[in-house]
């Protein structure tokens, strides 16, 4: 594959993704977008029904070598910027109980910044067309957008103090419990 080509590819479609969400009055902007940066579109979710107070997303395509055949992209979403040490332990706990249910990707503590992080890495092939990238970018987008709205909001009300690990493993068994008697 061109690289060249690839990474035009790239930053076209994270154009297309920053319109979108600009459009719906969701701010974002594109960085990186000189010749031989790292394009990354950063999105202030808070506005967004999707949304916990003070959400954000980066979405990139992690650099690829030309003999790769996968290209990632990259959904990084932070629910809470800053995590009292106190709750950690109940945290840690309800994290563990979340990512039993989330079907792709994960919710973690970036120990780095200290905050509460869902991340979900979309593998698809590098030979793929714009369109095809466009589309994998929506959906994955998608996919962590919905994990955020069905779980985050838990997870931030135990960040905050708010819950235990107990409740949230509750509200996770009721929904469970509801889903099944259908």
């Amino acid at each position: 594959m061109n690289m060249k080509k690839l990474e035009e590819i790239r930053k076209n479609v994270l154009t297309e993704m920053e319109k979108a969400f600009v459009g719906e009055l969701v701010p974002a902007i594109l960085s990186g977008t000189e010749e031989g940066e790292f394009p990354v579109l950063n999105v202030y979710l808070t506005d967004s029904e999707d949304a916990t107070d003070d959400t954000s997303g980066e979405f990139f395509f992690l650099p690829s070598a030309a003999a790769d055949e996968i290209q990632y992209f990259v959904n990084l979403i932070t629910i809470v910027e800053e995590i009292p040490e106190e709750n950690y332990e109940e945290l840690f706990r309800a994290l563990a109980a979340v990512n039993f249910y989330v079907a792709t990707g994960s919710f973690s503590v970036d120990f780095t910044s200290g905050t509460l992080v869902y991340k979900f890495m979309y593998p698809m092939p590098i030979t793929a067309t714009q369109e095809t990238v466009k589309d994998n970018v929506d959906l994955s987008m998608g996919i962590a957008l919905a994990a955020v709205k069905d779980y985050g909001y838990l997870l931030a009300e135990v960040c905050n103090g708010e819950r235990d690990a107990m409740s949230v493993i509750e509200v996770l068994g009721s929904e469970i419990q509801t889903d099944s008697d259908l």
